[in-house]
């Protein structure tokens, strides 16, 4: 080539022509030469080959080549370096989050059970809200209406002057549902009633008519829905009476079982001390019940039996049927949960330690919304998650967790969520972006002041893009160098 030539413009891959090509054609050239004219082509056919290979080899890599023999002006374009901007050092709150899968809707469900004979004849409906005074379900035609308490009825109220736990459920739910129910004795009063014989030897001091109050079944709790003994003797249609007043709670539905019945020893009459917690079966709360009954469409016998009400601690949601209209009032009958949409979190039981009641988190909801929450129940029993999340084996713990805002899910009832557990948190520190971080060749972090020196920095709690700094010469409002 001369200097007079014209080369491939800048960036473009060099192409051997046709000539070139047949040069390289190393049996075309051992044919047609030899001896000293030779040497020289077999010289030129190594430089030709080589450069054709060198182009081709690079072209194919994705490489562009410039040209050497162009003027100065025309140079390889260098590669362009990485952009900078700043940012201040902020002086803020840092809450490291562990985001856990779980699942939205109205908790777990459990199951109330029917007592007694008779015939399922109606169902509350799935997705109902049932609350107190109104039927859950009805027996012979008959509805078994809901009572708020902690007590089942467990045992049959007839006998004036009896005393007890469940004496005071029936009382309280009469007068929230606006009937007047006299008064009631005080804590600390004798009445005289009904109390259980001892080997027919006569009275024992104790309460109720056979059965002392604290071998009744044990109270409900409020985060979930309970098992309760139920099924009509005696009750009518759906009317709760002439009033609704408060009292209750709407969070969650309570264990109610229970089936007893008077003693086997008989009762007797004798003192009886009023506990904190009794209620009196007085003449005015008979006439009371007697009242209720004829608004429900019942015989107005002031008699309640085990099967007649189904208390709960509070109103529930029906989740589904057990049995079918015509079964037998007996055993499963429906499932219920609380009337609150809820998430429910299964948490490593090695990680549950961390999450404590009253623990603030958030949701991220469909549709990308979010929205503040607190845990409200921590499981105590581990178990293989029903997720399926998490390794094979591993155990889990339930944790529940309710909307600070009751509506904050919207029209969702059921859905996958994400809940964001605060595991670690600073307070008032001075925080960076991670990007402003540089690895020192010492060891270690610094950050390069805008204009300025590089200082080195300890690093602490990391959340959200920020990191916590400290160091010498950092204040809040220095601006940082910061990689783009």
């Amino acid at each position: 080539m001369t200097g007079g030539g014209t080369g491939p413009a800048p960036g473009a891959a060099f192409q051997p022509d046709a000539g070139a090509e047949a040069d390289v054609d190393v049996s075309a050239v051992e044919s047609s030469g030899s001896g000293a004219h030779a040497a020289p082509r077999r010289r030129r056919r190594r430089i030709r080959t080589a450069v054709a290979l060198t182009v081709l080899t690079l072209t194919g890599a994705g490489i562009a080549v410039a040209a050497p023999w162009k003027s100065g002006s025309e140079v390889a374009r260098a590669e362009p370096e990485p952009k900078t901007g700043t940012a201040e050092v902020v002086r803020t709150d840092l809450t490291d989050t562990r985001v856990v899968d779980g699942t939205l809707g109205y908790g777990t469900p459990r199951t109330l059970n029917g007592v007694g004979g008779g015939t399922v004849t109606w169902l509350a409906p799935s997705g109902t809200t049932v609350s107190r005074g109104k039927p859950l379900y009805r027996v012979d035609d008959r509805p078994v209406p809901v009572l708020y308490g902690g007590i089942p009825m467990y045992r049959r109220l007839d006998t004036p002057n009896t005393v007890g736990r469940d004496v005071r459920v029936l009382a309280d739910n009469l007068r929230a549902l606006g009937y007047e129910i006299g008064r009631q004795p005080g804590p600390g009063e004798t009445v005289t009633g009904p109390v259980a014989r001892v080997g027919g030897q006569g009275p024992a001091t104790g309460r109720g008519s056979g059965t002392d109050r604290d071998e009744a079944p044990p109270g409900g709790t409020s985060d979930g829905a309970g098992q309760s003994s139920a099924g009509p003797s005696g009750a009518g249609s759906e009317h709760s009476g002439p009033g609704t007043s408060g009292g209750g709670t709407e969070t969650g539905v309570g264990t109610e079982t229970g089936t007893g019945t008077g003693s086997e020893q008989g009762t007797t009459t004798g003192p009886v001390k009023v506990g904190s917690e009794d209620g009196v079966l007085t003449p005015s709360l008979i006439e009371a019940v007697k009242r209720w009954q004829t608004s429900l469409g019942a015989p107005p016998t002031g008699v309640i039996e085990p099967g007649d009400v189904a208390v709960l601690a509070g109103a529930v949601r029906v989740e589904g049927a057990e049995v079918q209209p015509g079964d037998p009032a007996q055993g499963p009958l429906l499932r219920v949960t609380a009337t609150k949409k809820v998430v429910t979190v299964d948490v490593g039981a090695s990680e549950v330690g961390d999450v404590k009641r009253g623990d603030a988190v958030t949701v991220q909801l469909p549709g990308g919304g979010s929205a503040p929450a607190k845990v409200t129940t921590i499981g105590t029993a581990a178990r293989t998650s029903s997720s399926g999340q998490g390794l094979p084996g591993e155990l889990k713990v339930s944790v529940t967790v309710a909307f600070d805002d009751r509506d904050a899910a919207g029209r969702f009832n059921a859905a996958p969520v994400q809940v964001h557990f605060g595991s670690a948190s600073r307070s008032d520190v001075l925080a960076v972006p991670l990007t402003a971080l540089l690895a020192l060749r010492e060891g270690g972090y610094g950050l390069q002041i805008a204009g300025g020196r590089l200082v080195a920095v300890e690093t602490g709690l990391i959340a959200k893009g920020m990191v916590e700094v400290s160091g010498d010469g950092l204040a809040e409002g220095t601006r940082v160098v910061t990689a783009s």
